[in-house]
């Protein structure tokens, strides 16, 4: 079993309530008043006003449980090593005043994820999750019905349903989410029951009305590692036959790209063979990077509307993409090769006190945060969700963390006290037996103490 909130703390309310408005915020939501507009470098007043709140409320709240909080900040090492860079390439950074702002948002999400882990315990903040975005993709279904104009996408995908998301992706992102959500709190009970089918089903109805396929893959593919897991576990076969398992379909994998015919497999998916143009995005953005490999743009600071390399490659694709649409050219785009190290170092010892949990446990905490490692690793192929302010960093806080703080059933209760040592010199005492039947006669027996223990010996 998964270590349970029973060493966490007694959130009140108000901390209900920020946690509620931090998994809204870092979930990609936003209140369906208009249309949306995807501007680059424009700030959303809302969503600073959220970020206000979460920083205050956040910071407030490590210095009330700030014994916890400190309990953590030696596991989240990796994270704050990389904020620290982060906030550092304000000195290099084409907008300084974009990458302190971003920076400091990433501050705040850190805070954010330290109070909660240490007040409410993962398995709480995993029902809040789920919670929380099956009501976001509820609404959504409500907004595109009521709203069309608001609650499906634009161009291309005007079909998709976006609901209270920003994009179709972005709603795909939450589903995905929510289902992990949903993958931790099996894995925790350790069986599967009726409500948890008919929500991994209703999750994936959302994102084939959101036409987000790859999502869709990985939700389903979320679904069954977790009923492997289970099962597999049962049988304590489990870690060799898991790692075959990934084996087996990554090899897979890589031959069918090998051997199929790519056009023919993108156009089955519902998918072109430029990945909507991010072939050519990919192509530009490689062509910066090697203008400012080491140290990169600058967090956050390159995709600006005024930037003349921007414009650039809006011209030379045809479009105006907000982002390079490839996590990993994103960390280069930003923050260079020496940020890209930075990230891997983070990937490993998280897969490090992963692969430490799955052989001392607690395993299913381990498969979990491997899980979700493998998901945000192949999502991140195709949109730039690593290092950003959002869910995707935040579980992975929570899953290090989860995996850094000892299980209270795995810890060993004290021997109790050995019997003391009987004096040879202590008197002997009669004991009276109960009587079989009546009619009986009375059986005394009488204690000899002797070096291995009490030995009985009747006596009429």
């Amino acid at each position: 079993m998964l270590p349970a909130a029973a060493d966490a703390g007694r959130p009140g309310r108000l901390h209900h309530l920020l946690v509620i408005i931090g998994l809204f915020l870092y979930g990609g939501a936003r209140l369906p008043l208009g249309p949306p507009s995807i501007v680059v470098g424009v700030v959303d007043p809302m969503s600073t006003l959220m970020q206000v709140t979460i920083l205050l409320g956040s910071s407030l709240a490590c210095l009330i449980h700030w014994r916890r909080c400190a309990a953590l900040l030696l596991p989240a090492w990796p994270f704050l090593l990389l904020i620290a860079f982060i906030a550092s390439s304000s000195l290099w950074s084409n907008y300084p005043d974009a990458t302190l702002r971003r920076s400091v948002s990433l501050v705040a999400l850190m805070l954010f994820a330290l109070s909660t882990h240490a007040v409410f315990g993962m398995a709480r903040i995993m029902r809040l999750a789920l919670g929380l975005l099956l009501v976001l993709a509820v609404a959504s279904l409500a907004v595109a019905a009521v709203r069309p104009d608001i609650g499906y996408d634009v161009g291309e995908y005007a079909n998709a349903i976006r609901g209270v998301f920003l994009q179709k992706n972005t709603l795909g992102f939450a589903m995905t989410l929510c289902a992990l959500s949903l993958s931790y709190l099996v894995l925790e009970r350790g069986k599967l029951r009726l409500a948890d089918g008919l929500i991994l089903l209703f999750l994936l109805a959302m994102l084939v009305l959101a036409r987000a396929t790859t999502a869709f893959l990985l939700t389903a593919g979320t679904g069954m590692a977790t009923i492997l897991m289970i099962w597999l576990d049962r049988g304590r076969a489990w870690t060799l036959a898991a790692v075959v398992g990934i084996g087996v379909m990554l090899v897979g994998a890589m031959l069918m790209l090998a051997l199929v015919d790519t056009d023919a497999l993108f156009e089955a998916i519902g998918k072109d063979s430029t990945l909507t143009g991010r072939t050519e995005i990919w192509a530009e953005s490689w062509r910066a990077i090697a203008d400012r490999p080491l140290l990169g743009y600058g967090y956050a600071a390159f995709w600006n509307q005024s930037s003349p390399i921007v414009r650039w490659i809006w011209i030379a694709v045809g479009w105006e993409p907000p982002s390079s649409h490839s996590g990993y050219l994103e960390i280069l785009l930003q923050l260079g090769w020496l940020g890209m190290g930075l990230a891997a170092v983070m990937a490993l010892a998280t897969i490090a006190r992963a692969a430490t949990g799955l052989r001392r446990g607690p395993r299913n905490a381990a498969f979990w945060t491997l899980l979700f490692l493998s998901i945000m690793a192949i999502q991140a192929n195709g949109e730039a969700i690593l290092l950003n302010p959002d869910l995707f960093v935040l579980f992975w806080i929570f899953g290090l963390l989860t995996l850094s703080r000892p299980r209270a059933t795995e810890r060993q209760a004290a021997p109790p006290p050995a019997p003391a040592a009987r004096s040879p010199h202590r008197p002997i005492r009669l004991i009276q037996r109960p009587v079989a039947r009546q009619g009986a006669v009375p059986v005394f027996r009488r204690r000899v103490p002797s070096a291995t223990g009490e030995a009985e010996s009747p006596k009429p």
